[in-house]
C-alpha cells in the first residue's frame, strides 16, 4: 500500500512554531510514504517550510517544492511533495489564477514529482466561493498537465492531491470524477474519500478547528486525494483501500493548520 497525506499548512499564519510541531507529530503518527503540502513559504535564502518539516519528521525524506513570488519577491508561495524515496524528476506549471478583471494574491500552480516511478501532483486552486468558473479552467489545465507528464506505463496511476477550494458537487470536482464534461471534454479520477467510504462528512474546513472558526465560513469538504484509473487486469494498482480525515485534533497542543488533512492508502502492484 502507498500511504498518502495531503495538508494545506496555512503558510506562516497563526503560531507557526507551535503548529509545525503538530504537523510533524501527525506525520510521525500516520507514517505516510508521500506527503503533499500547499501554502508552503520559501524565504529568499532558499529555505522553505517543507524542508523544515522533512528535517524534523522521523526517517529520511526527499522534498520537491515549486512556488511563485509574493510580497514583491520577499518570499515564494507554493506547493511541496515530500517522499520517502528520492525524487527523480519534478516539473511545475502555472494555473489560470488571474484572468482579466481578477487579481489574486498569488499565482496558483501544480507541482509534479516522480518518485519511485510514482507520479505525484500537489496543487492549490483559487479560493473565492464565486470563482467556480476559474476553477473549471484550472481543473482542465490540471488534467492536461497530468496527461503530459505522467508515465502511462508507470506502476501506478497518477496521484493528485491538494486544496481545491471546491465542494464535491461543484462542476469542477464533478469534472475530475467523470460526472460532468467541460467544453465537451471529460476525464476520470477516483475521489479517495468517496470511493473508500470515508466515515462522516469528510469536512476539511471545519469550525471545530479554532484556526478555521475565526473566519466564520461554513464547514465543507475542499481538500482531496485523487488517483487516476487504469484498467490493469487484476493488479488493483491505484485502487483506494482506505481514506480518513486527519490533523483534526491537536496532538501537541496546537492545531496543525486552519485546514484538516486527508490520508489515504492506495493499492500498489
Amino acid at each position: 500500500m502507498l500511504r498518502v497525506l495531503t495538508l494545506n499548512i496555512w503558510n506562516v499564519m497563526g503560531d507557526w512554531r507551535a503548529r509545525r510541531k503538530d504537523i510533524v507529530a501527525w506525520i510521525d503518527h500516520l507514517e505516510p510514504h508521500i506527503v503533499c503540502l500547499q501554502e508552503v513559504i520559501e524565504s529568499p535564502d532558499g529555505k522553505n517550510q517543507a524542508d523544515w518539516i522533512a528535517e524534523n519528521a522521523d526517517g529520511d525524506w526527499y522534498v520537491a517544492f515549486a512556488g511563485r513570488d509574493v510580497m514583491d519577491g520577499a518570499a515564494k508561495f507554493g506547493n511541496a511533495v515530500m517522499s520517502r524515496w528520492p525524487i527523480d524528476e519534478q516539473h511545475d506549471a502555472d494555473l489560470t489564477s488571474n484572468p482579466p478583471g481578477r487579481i489574486d494574491e498569488v499565482q496558483r500552480l501544480v507541482l509534479h514529482a516522480r518518485t519511485f516511478d510514482y507520479d505525484v501532483y500537489s496543487t492549490h486552486l483559487v479560493w473565492r466561493y464565486d470563482e467556480g468558473n476559474i476553477r473549471e479552467i484550472e481543473v482542465v489545465e490540471l488534467d492536461d498537465f497530468i496527461r503530459a507528464t505522467a508515465d502511462p506505463e508507470g506502476p501506478l496511476p497518477p496521484v493528485l492531491c491538494g486544496d481545491f477550494n471546491a465542494e464535491p458537487d461543484s462542476t469542477e470536482m464533478r469534472f475530475l470524477t467523470g460526472s460532468h464534461a467541460i467544453n465537451g471534454r471529460s476525464t476520470y479520477y477516483q475521489d479517495a474519500w468517496r470511493v473508500a467510504g470515508g466515515r462522516g462528512d469528510g469536512f476539511t474546513w471545519d469550525n471545530r478547528n479554532i484556526n478555521a472558526a475565526v473566519e466564520h465560513e461554513p464547514d465543507r469538504r475542499i481538500d482531496y486525494i485523487f488517483t487516476g484509473w487504469r484498467k490493469d487486469g487484476t493488479s488493483g494498482a491505484g485502487r483506494v483501500a482506505f481514506a480518513c480525515v486527519v490533523c483534526d485534533r491537536a496532538l501537541t497542543g496546537a492545531f496543525a493548520s486552519d485546514h484538516f488533512g486527508l490520508f489515504a492508502e492506495v493499492e500498489t502492484p
